[in-house]
């Protein structure tokens, strides 16, 4: 029989403290939020090798040798966010339970239960996050991990004596919490602009450090992590026409809201690339504002 919506699916991680090891026993995290879906994507490296056949071989044409020399592993995660607790693994934060930007790296491991089969991938590191905020839904967060390796298909449960992750539960974040929005420490009423969206994003460059010595197939050994690029990105309506002043000014600006417990607070943000406004004759004056490299603060 198929698998299908009557069989298990779940998805979890655990932190690692030896890289690629995955914890004796885990007592194993959700990712603070309604999942799904979750795609794992495993792709083979392989390598063609063209050859000279032997002197009395035929089909000479196709002399051509083809064998794996590696693998990779990439999981991205879509959920509609419950709370906050997933962002001290991408900012860097020195542990899980605090927000400050930071510059430790935390490797982990994520589980896969389909059926009666378990699977753990090893070895892991996230590389981006970015959230969605937008009229009349909840906030929606897309996550993408690496991984250095995989345990392969397993039919006994690997937790031992540990647990699996609960199942989430509780109202998601939706645009209609967001309370105490302010730019440059205003109400963006003052500034004649309505905010219907706000999405940002935490990003790195990720390269893969390579060990000869390392067990595992695809022979990596750690992650290098690039620099951190945190982006923010607002889609507005206009009273008027003062921020395309504002805009092609150069000047730096804050931003802030309040959800779900937190308040963010951005900064040094110069908007860039293209400041569009379309007129219609039968709809408000809208305009998106991108940024990037901007600076946060989460209490």
């Amino acid at each position: 029989m198929v698998l299908d919506s009557k069989d298990k699916k779940s998805v979890e991680f655990v932190a690692e403290s030896i890289f690629s090891t995955t914890p004796t026993d885990p007592t194993m995290l959700g990712f603070g939020g309604y999942v799904s879906p979750v795609t794992i994507k495993k792709s083979v490296v392989s390598k063609k090798i063209p050859f000279l056949k032997g002197c009395g071989d035929s089909n000479r044409l196709q002399s051509t040798a083809s064998q794996k020399v590696s693998e990779a592993f990439e999981v991205t995660i879509e959920m509609e966010m419950i709370d906050w607790s997933i962002l001290p693994y991408l900012l860097c934060a020195a542990n899980a339970s605090t927000y400050a930007i930071g510059d430790t790296v935390h490797n982990i491991s994520l589980a896969t239960c389909v059926g009666d089969e378990f699977e753990v991938l090893r070895g892991g590191v996230f590389s981006k996050i970015e959230v969605s905020m937008e009229k009349e839904e909840t906030v929606n967060a897309s996550l993408t991990a690496l991984f250095a390796e995989t345990s392969g298909i397993l039919f006994t449960d690997f937790v031992g004596t540990g647990a699996h992750a609960a199942s989430p539960s509780g109202a998601a974040m939706k645009f209609g919490d967001i309370t105490t929005t302010l730019y440059d420490g205003a109400a963006p009423s003052a500034e004649e602009f309505y905010i219907e969206a706000t999405k940002f994003g935490i990003e790195y460059p990720v390269n893969a450090v390579y060990d000869q010595n390392a067990s595992n197939a695809s022979k990596i050994g750690g992650w290098s992590l690039g620099q951190r690029n945190l982006y923010l990105e607002l889609q507005a309506t206009l009273g008027d026409l003062s921020m395309s002043t504002e805009y092609l000014s150069g000047d730096k600006h804050t931003y802030g809201f309040t959800l779900g417990g937190k308040a963010f607070s951005f900064s040094d943000i110069l908007w860039d690339g293209d400041f569009s406004q379309k007129l219609a004759a039968d709809d408000v004056i809208a305009m998106p504002l991108s940024a990037s490299n901007v600076g946060l603060t989460i209490a």
